[in-house]
């Protein structure tokens, strides 16, 4: 990777304030990114923490920004809350913004989940034949369009494995984690969550759902044996080692073919969200 692009990239993301280390993976992935020299800086920015999507303006030089939405679907939060925030940050004139497409729908996710499951099962002793693979997606009643990156990651997790049995479940909305639970007959499960970072549902709800150790400090990936199977619990995917790759190819497309955001319309997403 030998070109250099001056310009700003913004890893923009949910965030949490429950947990002080929750957002510490986005610092890491900037971090990586900004690594590579492609880039005059990088950053997160989080709709809860801080830098702030709000006010991470403030900190980029005059120019050209991309914005990477590290988020697994296309839904509410990226179409009306992130725009929004961002339309809060001072000077926006003085930038010329791109928006990538969410990180969650890159279409080389499904092959790294399933050589994720590949390589736990070389170190483990399950196998397609005795193993369900759970992703679990966040999902949410409120805006049908959240479930179906999950819905189609599966899929064609299901195309690239078709041994396997891989389900989908949800923490917000049906199937649930324990209706699937409920129907599982294999030997083995092995859980493959499909979010960001080490946030609340990473590091509490997932795994006290399957009745694994949680807590802020856990470590991936978590294994535990009941009723004579393994339930084994992966490292979310926004986490795994090749995702800061798929940043850079965004990025970079995106500055090379993509078409800049008018300033306007952050103006407007964020009246609109500013009366809800």
């Amino acid at each position: 990777m030998s070109n250099h692009f001056p310009c700003s990239v913004v890893l923009a993301a949910h965030g949490s304030t429950a947990d002080e280390t929750a957002n510490a993976s986005l610092f890491e992935l900037a971090t990586q990114v900004e690594q590579q020299g492609l880039f005059s800086k990088v950053t997160p920015a989080f709709l809860n923490g801080e830098p702030n999507i709000t006010n991470v303006f403030s900190k980029l030089p005059a120019g050209d920004v991309v914005i990477i939405p590290v988020m697994t679907s296309d839904g509410y939060y990226l179409n009306q809350v992130i725009p929004g925030k961002i339309g809060e940050n001072s000077d926006l004139g003085r930038y010329r913004i791109f928006m990538t497409p969410p990180l969650g729908i890159h279409p080389d996710i499904p092959g790294l989940a399933t050589d994720r499951i590949e390589s736990l099962m070389q170190i483990l002793p399950m196998t397609h034949d005795d193993t369900s693979v759970i992703v679990v997606g966040h999902g949410t009643k409120r805006n049908p369009q959240s479930e179906v990156s999950t819905r189609t990651l599966v899929s064609r997790m299901q195309e690239l494995l078709p041994e396997s049995d891989i389900r989908t479940a949800f923490i917000d909305q049906d199937p649930s984690i324990s209706q699937v639970i409920g129907e599982i007959t294999r030997a083995h499960m092995l859980v493959i969550p499909f979010l960001i970072a080490r946030g609340p549902h990473v590091t509490e709800d997932v795994p006290a759902a399957f009745g694994l150790p949680t807590g802020p400090d856990i470590s991936f990936p978590l294994i535990d044996v009941a009723g004579g199977g393994l339930i084994v619990c992966d490292l979310p995917i926004g986490m795994y080692p090749e995702i800061f790759e798929l940043c850079i190819e965004l990025a970079t497309d995106q500055l090379m073919s993509g078409k800049p955001v008018d300033p306007t319309t952050f103006a407007k997403k964020n009246r609109s969200t500013s009366q809800e």
